[in-house]
């Protein structure tokens, strides 16, 4: 009878509070809708074997865990504030005779009520909409798929489990609020932060030294090497320096604005600048925080976008043919015509024509320039790549078959092709190519290697195709590398063959050539090293950046709701705080014209501080971020400037339409 009374009391307070329990019902509903049916998805393509591989599935498990601290974050922040606004209320019950545990018991079933009416509606809507969410994604993938309506149940008792113990933890952090607080603190405890935040000119500094720094770090990275490397401290640097300005740096500003006479004391910036004052200090970690998810939001999705839409590029990049296969080679180059031979042998027995080959036999390494032209040998790995000169040798043999054109080589000469010699000066130029101990005689240079290698366009050091006599030249240039690090971490390595070519046959045909090829190549070659082709590329590509492409949209739709409740409830709490004080401007003869204007200029600069900030850290970053879409094969930075340029664009509008709405709230409230 008593827990009767209580749940009837517990429904009476969740109408009478409906203007901030419904939009946090409704959030709870639409987060337990989206987890709902990304577990559905993972769920679906396990059963019924769609992505071939774990690529996918280990990306949609690592989104499902950024999901839920995701949910756990929007649940705890909007719990908090109704916890905040009704504190005055709570405050009442404990004066008026009622105890901390019937507090309590009220409390376990306002969040029961929440937690089943979340729960109800966020798995109904996932289930219509998840068969839906699910062929997007193949489509994104581009995977056939022809399913059947259903609802898997091992999605909904993962998704009851994780969010009934997010609702406990609400549910415990609620009970610890009225257990410690006593009844004066409640009554207090929607006027909490009244005073005037102090000036803290340190942490200002140091936010705008850690902002210079990290933006320094990003734009000043030379290649991709120097990327890697600082782009994660990079974004610890810019991230402490975004809460710190926004924690300290904005209320100093302010404060050293209202110091100024001429600027302060003018009848706009005076109730702006004091307005600002306390709207920063109640919201510099809210705005900081969606200042960085924005960011991410961004850069996640234009990276994903680029990778997706310049996928043809990145294969333009790696396939010349259709078809590549490559193998070390031993001796006197056999495994070469071995690979050759094997690759005719399952042409026949499949019935399709492989055409248009190219070939050749190659041993990379790398070397330091000194101020003599001279290299020294060194490993790629281990080296900057401001200081590095990347080297392919080749034969004169397979560079006459490729281009048509003898050059007549003899012991001791080379031919040369060189890229980037405008910085350093050409090393043709001498005359002689001294590495190490070997030396040459550089007879010519050429304008086109013949080979085609990712090294021609992705590499960012110096590059040198070297062309020598025969194979016994290129292995004592194996031989000399292979005596330096054979006893360290870079370990031999050693002479490669590669071959490319095109096949022709009717699908069937081609169906029967790609099964098992690997295999049957291997059976004929010794020591093959890679056998692909760009059909098979272009699938697992499709699967890795569209999985990437549909984790950025998910995440950017969960922060969008984050973020529109936070500043729906940032609208209310101000709105209700600043309610008297505009009446009172209301009285001393203020227009309604003039508050409304009032309110949009302070609305405009605290929320939309956050996406100006989110701009200008994507901007900084944007040189870095082209270094690494380098690494990843992607050459195509005007198709990535414009990828980036069309999220900040959407986002922004998704922004401030969240703005619009928001103020219209705040405005009513006001008035």
């Amino acid at each position: 009878m008593l827990h009767s009374l209580y749940l009837k009391l517990a429904v009476s307070n969740l109408k009478k509070n409906r203007r901030i329990y419904f939009p946090y019902i409704l959030v709870n509903g639409l987060t337990i809708g989206m987890y709902y049916v990304l577990k559905s998805i993972r769920s679906m393509m396990l059963k019924y074997e769609t992505v071939q591989g774990s690529n996918s599935d280990m990306l949609l498990d690592f989104c499902t865990i950024v999901a839920v601290m995701m949910a756990f974050i929007i649940l705890f922040y909007v719990n908090s504030f109704v916890v905040r606004q009704r504190k005055k209320e709570i405050g009442l019950y404990c004066i008026l005779g009622m105890e901390k545990r019937h507090l309590s018991v009220m409390m376990f079933w306002e969040v029961m009520i929440t937690a089943l009416t979340g729960l109800a509606g966020g798995i109904l809507s996932g289930a219509l909409l998840g068969q839906l969410v699910f062929l997007v994604f193949l489509t994104i993938l581009h995977i056939p798929s022809d399913l059947q309506f259903e609802i898997p149940l091992d999605a909904v008792g993962n998704t009851c489990l994780v969010f009934g113990i997010l609702y406990l933890a609400i549910f415990g952090y609620n009970l610890l609020s009225v257990m410690r607080t006593n009844p004066i603190t409640f009554l207090q405890g929607a006027k909490e932060g009244e005073k005037e935040p102090k000036a803290r000119i340190i942490p200002a500094i140091l936010g705008a030294v850690s902002l210079a720094a990290g933006y320094a770090l990003a734009i000043g990275a030379q290649g991709a090497y120097d990327t890697l490397k600082i782009f994660l401290p990079a974004v610890l640097l810019v991230i402490a320096a975004t809460y710190l300005l926004f924690l300290a740096g904005s209320i100093t500003f302010l404060k050293w604005m209202k110091k100024r006479e001429n600027l302060y004391y003018r009848p706009k910036n005076f109730i702006t600048i004091s307005g600002m004052i306390y709207r920063m200090k109640q919201n510099a970690a809210g705005l900081a925080t969606i200042c960085i998810l924005s960011t991410a939001v961004i850069v996640s999705i234009s990276t994903s976008m680029s990778l997706y839409l310049g996928e043809e590029d990145i294969l333009k990049q790696q396939f010349p043919r259709d078809y590549m296969a490559s193998c070390f080679i031993e001796n006197q180059g056999e495994n070469a015509d071995a690979l050759q031979k094997a690759i005719k042998n399952r042409a026949e027995e499949t019935g399709v024509q492989a055409s248009d080959g190219i070939g050749y036999k190659q041993f990379w390494m790398a070397g330091i320039k000194n101020q003599q032209n001279q290299f020294t040998i060194t490993d790629i790995e281990l080296t900057n790549s401001a200081e590095l000169y990347v080297f392919v040798f080749l034969t004169q043999d397979d560079y006459g078959k490729n281009t048509g054109t003898e050059l007549g080589l003899g012991p001791g000469e080379a031919a040369v092709y060189e890229r980037g010699a405008g910085k350093t000066g050409s090393t043709a130029q001498s005359g002689r190519l001294i590495l190490d101990d070997l030396s040459w005689n550089i007879k010519e240079t050429i304008s086109d290697p013949g080979i085609w290698n990712q090294a021609l366009s992705l590499t960012e050091a110096h590059y040198m195709a070297v062309i020598l006599p025969d194979l016994e030249s290129l292995q004592t240039v194996q031989n000399a590398y292979n005596k330096r690090y054979s006893d360290t971490k870079a370990g031999t390595t050693g002479i490669t063959y590669e071959y490319y070519y095109n096949i022709e046959g009717t699908e069937k045909e081609v169906e029967a050539y790609n099964a098992n090829l690997r295999d049957t190549l291997a059976k004929e070659t010794d020591r093959l090293l890679a056998v692909n082709n760009i059909h098979q590329a272009r699938a697992d590509y499709y699967t890795q950046y569209g999985t990437f492409l549909f984790i950025g949209i998910f995440l950017s739709i969960l922060f969008l709701i984050a973020a529109s409740i936070i500043i729906y409830y940032k609208q209310i709490t101000e709105g209700i705080d600043d309610r008297e004080r505009y009446q009172i401007m209301k009285k001393v003869g203020m227009a309604n014209n003039e508050i409304r204007s009032t309110i949009r200029r302070q609305i405009l600069q605290v929320f939309f501080l956050p996406l100006i900030m989110a701009a200008l850290h994507t901007a900084a970053a944007f040189p870095a971020l082209v270094d690494i879409m380098h690494v990843m094969n992607l050459l195509n930075e005007t198709l990535f400037a414009r990828c980036t340029i069309a999220v900040t664009a959407i986002f922004a509008a998704a922004y401030f339409l969240i703005y619009t709405i928001t103020s219209r709230t705040y405005y009513h409230i006001v008035q």
